[in-house]
């Protein structure tokens, strides 16, 4: 609240004064003569630069006279005076003078492409582009000479650096810190608002300041999900005229490296350093490479573990770190986590996914009285048959203790347990500061084992984390066939499943992967395999068989499968025409095929574990600070230890002008719609709104039922 004020009062204090421009004719006139200077100062460095390196154009020796060639020369002979373990030497020799004419004729140029666009804006009546861009003084604040790589960037890129850019870029090289922050805290990250360049200027240009030949290897961590979009666009502008290489770094825990292997990726590292390349990476990848080396030591492999220490080592020596979207990378809900050992069977075997099963036909049965009972804080659709699991999904804490109690007096209801047991059960499923050892010297291990389970899934609230997510959104099946596991596994976006991802609480994984199947239904080939099991496996199929069909109401039912002995699973048509779509939803045949055909061989867990997160991207042990920058500064009191928020003053106004472009009068239109509103509602309401829509961005993915 505090931070919102002040960035409001910054707003507040900023001067709005009406500008005036020049026509658009007489920003051609000058255009034409910044044209006729630029001929003239080039038509003299050429005759200069000739004479002066008279013998190698006599020979054929020399580069074509061209402005690529003299840029990448200059780029050169300017590193070769900065740095000073470089050693490549030009084609060309520039005297002073003659740089001193290249670099003023490489400013005119960058003028020049300024105007041609800030005429494009003006002729194409974008005058707000238009005025945006000839308010934008070039160099107003660097000094061209002493950032030559920013310079030939601006040219080749066709843009003009703006004056906040380069201060946040000089904020992120040697950040100034606050009086009152602790020494030790010196990795800082600060906000951007979106839209002002953070990826595809001020990036370039710190990878460009911060690489030293001799100490230090820029490293830019991005998202995994942004990783193709940012190294095509990081390299596509320092691939070219500055001639900066761009390596991705990628690991994963199926990347078997060997000896050689790893000793490879040390020595391209350090080939790196010397050429002043940029590593691109992701903070999964980054993770992944530390535990994959605590692995390598923890299995003996202790000569591959050596060589990927060392690499560490000296990556934390020599490193320097770029986060963009910092806020996400450094989120406190991000972890990765390697799973060590033995694969055994989940605590609880059977008994735990069907008492998981048993608590979710409860939910389904006390559905309707809730959603009616909280119809604000829930989202609920009734099933279109009554064997299947309405769409139920919770959307904040307030209906969950009621809705635990019922399932927990309804589940008591179900059991054999002494009426004087009872309320004390009761007590100890719903509230978590009742001590077991109430329970042990009265029950055996396996009731306390299944208590402990009830106990989870409602008090500790496993439950409710997991009728908050979204299916096909937060989590999902991956239907990858690639993929070879059928349990539900995290969603990064509407049917984007994380990679190499699991769910890493045995209960929840559990939980989700029923509601998964329960909402999408079993293929023909799954419907299949219960069929044949159940013709093929079971004593008496025609039990199992009529507990599935008593869920379905006889009118939706076809009385040619109503009994067992009428079902021909050779007949095709009465398999995909009758006998499919009415099972497809079916929770007790979707249980069975849960029961036989996934959790036996999926529903495994592990006795060790190596986690990690994103505080240990940010080691005491580091030499080089890590600077980041985000568009939202929400998580700042979340951040790692060693990470402070550290905004600059001309930036704290950042929130305030967001919430000003909320408020306009442009964005007061609003209309609400229902909370469980399907694609098609959603789409309609669109067609019939006035003015007309023409763009539909659906940010928190409401086409949930379309593709």
């Amino acid at each position: 609240k505090e931070h919102l004020a002040e960035s409001w009062n910054q707003f507040n204090m900023l001067e709005e004064y009406q500008k005036e421009y020049p026509s658009l004719n007489i920003i051609e006139q000058f255009l034409h003569s910044l044209r006729q200077e630029s001929r003239q100062s080039w038509s003299e460095l050429g005759k200069s630069i000739i004479f002066t390196n008279q013998l190698l154009f006599k020979t054929g020796l020399a580069a074509r006279f061209l402005p690529t060639t003299l840029l990448t020369v200059f780029h050169q002979t300017w590193l070769n005076e900065t740095e000073i373990n470089s050693r490549n030497a030009p084609v060309l020799v520039l005297t002073p003078d003659q740089r001193v004419l290249l670099g003023g004729t490489m400013v005119n140029w960058i003028v020049e492409q300024q105007i041609e666009r800030a005429l494009h804006f003006g002729y194409q009546n974008k005058w707000e582009d238009f005025e945006r861009e000839i308010s934008n003084v070039p160099h107003a604040n660097w000094v061209p000479s002493q950032n030559l790589p920013w310079l030939i960037m601006e040219l080749e890129m066709n843009i003009t650096i703006r004056e906040i850019q380069v201060e946040v870029a000089r904020h992120m090289i040697q950040p100034i810190m606050n009086n009152n922050s602790e020494s030790n805290m010196r990795n800082t990250v600060m906000q951007l608002n979106m839209g002002e360049g953070k990826t595809s200027v001020i990036v370039p240009m710190l990878a460009l300041s911060l690489c030293s030949s001799s100490s230090s290897l820029v490293r830019i961590i991005v998202l995994k999900s942004l990783f193709p979009t940012n190294y095509q666009s990081v390299r596509y502008k320092l691939g070219g005229l500055l001639n900066r290489r761009v390596l991705s770094f990628s690991c994963r825990r199926d990347m078997n490296f060997s000896e050689s292997q790893a000793n490879q990726i040390f020595n391209r590292l350090q080939y790196g350093l010397s050429q002043r390349d940029v590593v691109l990476t992701s903070p999964e990848d980054i993770l992944s490479f530390d535990l994959l080396t605590i692995d390598k030591c923890r299995r003996n492999e202790f000569d591959v573990g050596r060589s990927m220490l060392s690499t560490q080592r000296w990556i934390k020596t020599y490193v320097r770190d770029i986060l963009d979207e910092s806020d996400e990378i450094l989120h406190v809900k991000y972890q990765l986590i390697y799973s060590i050992g033995g694969q055994k069977q989940v605590d609880g075997g059977l008994e735990r996914w069907r008492t998981i099963q048993s608590v979710l036909n409860l939910v389904k049965k006390h559905a309707t009285s809730i959603a009616t009972d909280y119809s604000d804080d829930i989202s609920y659709k009734v099933s279109e048959r009554k064997s299947s699991f309405p769409e139920f999904r919770l959307l904040n804490h307030r209906p969950f203790p009621e809705l635990c109690k019922r399932i927990a007096k309804d589940w008591l209801n179900e059991k054999t347990f002494r009426q004087l047991d009872e309320e004390l059960i009761l007590q100890f499923i719903l509230d978590t500061s009742v001590p077991i050892i109430c329970l042990k010297d009265r029950f055996p291990y396996n009731i306390v084992q299944l208590l402990l389970i009830m106990r989870g899934l409602l008090s500790s609230e496993v439950l409710f984390v997991t009728l908050k997510k979204r299916y096909r959104v937060n989590f999902g099946v991956n239907p990858n066939p690639k993929f070879n596991r059928l349990m539900a596994v995290p969603f990064r976006a509407k049917d984007v499943a994380a990679e190499n991802t699991e769910f890493g609480h045995p209960d929840v994984g559990l939980v989700l992967t029923q509601i998964s199947y329960y909402y999408g239904g079993l293929s023909d080939l799954q419907l299949r395999q219960c069929f044949d099991r159940l013709s093929q496996n079971e004593n008496d199929p025609e039990v199992i068989y009529n507990e599935w069909i008593s869920l379905e109401e006889d009118n939706d039912t076809i009385v040619r499968i109503k009994q067992w002995k009428q079902v021909n699973l050779k007949d095709k048509h009465q398999r995909t025409e009758q006998l499919f779509p009415t099972f497809r939803r079916n929770v007790q045949v979707i249980n069975y095929f849960l029961n036989n055909f996934v959790y036996p061989h999926e529903s495994k867990q592990f006795p060790h574990k190596l986690i990690a997160s994103p505080w240990d991207l940010s080691s005491s042990a580091r030499k080089k600070i890590m600077t980041g920058f985000s568009g939202t500064n929400d998580t700042q009191l979340l951040l790692p230890v060693l990470i402070q928020q550290c905004d600059l003053s001309e930036l704290k106004k950042t929130d305030a002008v967001v919430l000003n472009n909320l408020l306009q009068p442009k964005n007061e239109h609003y209309q609400d719609l229902p909370i469980s509103a399907s694609s098609e509602e959603i789409l309609k309401q669109i067609v019939i709104t006035e003015p007309m829509i023409q763009v539909i961005l659906d940010v928190g993915a409401l086409f949930i039922d379309g593709n």
